[in-house]
């Protein structure tokens, strides 16, 4: 069982991590353009649920913050995430990378990016089945022990 979780450990020395939520169709669907994009290899692609939610705190991260934002891990061991994540992969996306100059020389465009990115995020389930891509898998909210046993007698 060891062996297995450290086939999943994230190791950065030659990499960057994207990691994106493996459930969500718009978001698969981006990581397979990301990866077309990805010519040099600079890095690993795959949903953060193929990593132990232990294995991601080492960065400071979670499932929850996972589920919510697109998240890229550096080989320099820092992590961005949402827009701030998106445009890390493309600075390092040559000619993507040109995207981002009007991005970051007037303010005004990111706050756009970033407002636009979480209402992407938001609604990407609806966005999914709008595009007839995998729709998201909306996991139910866990309960606590017994408010299920309590349910069930009502």
């Amino acid at each position: 069982m060891r062996a297995f979780f450290l086939e999943l450990m994230i190791e950065l020395e030659n990499h960057h991590y994207l990691l994106f939520d493996g459930d969500c169709g718009i978001c698969t669907s981006f990581a397979e353009a990301a990866r077309r994009m990805d010519r040099k290899n600079r890095f690993v692609i795959e949903p953060y649920q193929n990593h132990p939610e232990e294995a991601l705190r080492k960065w400071g991260i979670t499932y929850a913050a996972c589920a919510r934002k697109m998240q890229v891990i550096s080989q320099a061991g820092r992590v961005y995430s949402g827009a701030f994540a998106l445009n890390y992969f493309l600075y390092h996306q040559f000619p993507w990378s040109l995207l981002l100059i009007p991005i970051y020389v007037i303010p005004l465009f990111l706050g756009f990016e970033m407002a636009g990115y979480a209402l992407v995020a938001e609604n990407r389930h609806r966005i999914s089945r709008w595009l007839g891509l995998k729709a998201c898998l909306v996991r139910p909210e866990p309960q606590p022990r017994g408010a299920a046993e309590n349910n069930s007698s009502i």
